[in-house]
């Protein structure tokens, strides 16, 4: 065992390999349907530290960059729409986990007779929360919050990773339900279609350019039936009374253009006809950031985009929309002007997989940079946003913006899933094998008094958040949850639930509280010191 060791810390990338095989096997074993998932690695991390194995600091630091600004990532685009919704519920939510937490610590600590340095560290680490680990240090100078930290970080992971497993299962949460009503929460309503017949005569002779400027609705013509013969709906298109039109928007978009143009008739049969769609994928660069005013389909080419699927939405675009990288557009036209568009936008599947590591590369640098950027509070309060605050802002901005200047910062699905999943492996790894160094000494020391502080801490606030979110605040499961992941700073418990829940609305959610937690903690820990 000795050499084994040896051989590891001589030769760290071999124990990576190693730890990462045998934790990603053991994390795949599931009992009674539940499973450690990536805490598999935590697991081997922290029995390979017990025997010595130490892993370099820097691959903790690179985990937990790589995955929070993948999180940021994948959540900037439905951001700034869900905090609009849940923004002051997300606030109070954060601060109450947190409060509860801080209660159940200094309790704790008074009835089980733990030391303020120990008690602090086991806040800090039910929350996993490694700046209120350095608040604290810097804060009270006492190393012995480490060993408190090092405790309670294991049942803080394993605590939050179970929670997210096992209480979907005991409510019966059906995740398609909770998934629609996501959907329905986050303000993103169903693209509907539906034929209507022109009987308004104020309609007869204009333009379909002219109506969809002036109708106040979202919703676009996509088809115009004419004495059972279909048009091409250009914007300059001509409307006369009995035509029948098909329009393609949300339920809400639809009947404005009902109340414009004429009855719903959805009994209407479309005659066959060489008008046609297809659904394309944008892949070539010179569109992208360009909008459909600039790209003018409709006047150049005959063609109407009466769809877009961009990341996990679908939405109906208007003039002012731009066209990015990945796209796919549902056109409407000719058959023969369908083919001619398709070396256009592109529609080279295979360039779905490239990366463009040059922006991904930059958006990195300025996460780092932004977490090591002091922030001052007060001459004598400051903080910083350290390796999973800064990479999250980042990721956060340029995932909400997707484009700046030229530069497209978004990453093809597959690949922004396994950096992600990379990181959070890193990150396990290395902080596993940090706290398997002291575990079991301190835990021979102090008896169960800091295993049972550290499962209140854990255990209490997780409840009540739960208890806050769904059933005070009514939101659905995967809002929940996140929140809840976040509040607990939790990057191990949102990995959990967004494979067990399979979306990304929980990532949106975390994102939503996480920077409040990361902010609130730094304070909170080192009060608890030294009030206790």
């Amino acid at each position: 065992m000795d050499y084994l060791v040896s051989h590891f810390n001589e030769q760290p990338i071999l124990a990576l390999a190693a730890l990462i095989a045998v934790g990603t096997l053991l994390g795949r074993f599931q009992c009674w349907g539940i499973s450690l998932g990536a805490s598999g690695v935590l697991f081997v991390a922290m029995a390979m530290g017990h025997w010595g194995v130490r892993l370099p600091e820097v691959f903790t630091d690179l985990g937990v960059v790589l995955f929070t600004y993948t999180i940021g990532l994948q959540a900037g685009p439905h951001f700034l729409r869900t905090v609009r919704r849940y923004g002051l519920s997300y606030l109070i939510l954060a601060l109450f986990t947190l409060g509860v937490a801080w209660l159940a610590a200094f309790a704790s600590a008074k009835l089980l007779g733990i030391d303020p340095s120990l008690a602090t560290g086991i806040y800090a680490g039910a929350l996993t929360s490694t700046p209120g680990l350095a608040a604290s240090l810097q804060t009270l100078k006492d190393p012995t919050i480490s060993v408190g930290y090092g405790v309670a970080y294991p049942l803080g992971v394993i605590g939050v990773v179970l929670f997210v497993q096992v209480a979907p299962r005991l409510l019966k949460i059906n995740w398609q339900e909770e998934i629609q009503r996501s959907d329905a929460g986050n303000g993103q309503p169903d693209i509907e279609l539906a034929w209507l017949r022109i009987t308004n005569p104020q309609i007869e002779g204009k333009t379909i350019g002219q109506v969809e400027a002036t109708s106040m609705s979202g919703a676009v013509i996509s088809r115009v039936i004419d004495t059972y013969l279909a048009m091409p709906p250009q914007a300059s298109t001509r409307l006369c009374l009995d035509q029948h039109v098909r329009v393609v928007g949300t339920e809400e978009e639809i009947k404005k253009l009902e109340l414009l143009l004429g009855p719903r008739e959805d009994a209407f049969q479309e005659p066959r006809s060489v008008i046609s769609s297809a659904t394309l994928i944008v892949t070539e660069e010179n569109i992208c950031g360009k909008s459909l005013e600039q790209l003018q389909f409709r006047e150049r080419y005959g063609l109407t985009i009466s769809r877009i699927w961009r990341d996990d939405f679908e939405f109906v675009p208007r003039a002012h929309a731009t066209l990015e990288f990945g796209d796919e557009v549902r056109l409407v036209g000719d058959e023969a002007d369908l083919t001619r568009i398709e070396p256009v936008l592109g529609h080279k599947a295979q360039r779905l997989n490239e990366t463009q590591f040059l922006p991904f590369a930059i958006g990195l640098l300025a996460g780092v940079v932004l977490g090591n950027l002091p922030i001052s509070l007060s001459p004598t309060i400051s903080f910083q946003l350290g390796m999973a605050g800064g990479p999250l802002t980042a990721g956060l901005l340029v995932g909400h913006f997707g484009r700046i200047s030229k530069m497209n910062f978004r990453m093809p699905v597959a690949a922004r899933r396994f950096v992600n999943d990379l990181g959070l492996i890193l990150f396990l790894g290395g902080a596993g094998s940090e706290a398997g160094a002291s575990f079991w000494q301190v835990v021979q020391s102090q008896g169960g008094s800091l295993l049972l502080a550290s499962a209140i801490v854990t255990i209490a606030p997780l409840a009540a958040a739960w208890g806050l979110a769904r059933h005070v605040f009514g939101w659905d499961a995967l809002n929940c949850l996140g929140a809840v992941c976040g509040a607990m700073t939790s990057t191990p418990g949102l990995g959990a639930v967004t494979r067990v829940a399979d979306s990304s609305a929980p990532s949106t959610a975390y994102v939503a509280v996480y920077p409040v937690a990361l902010l609130a903690v730094t304070f909170l820990a080192p009060l608890l010191g030294t009030l206790l």
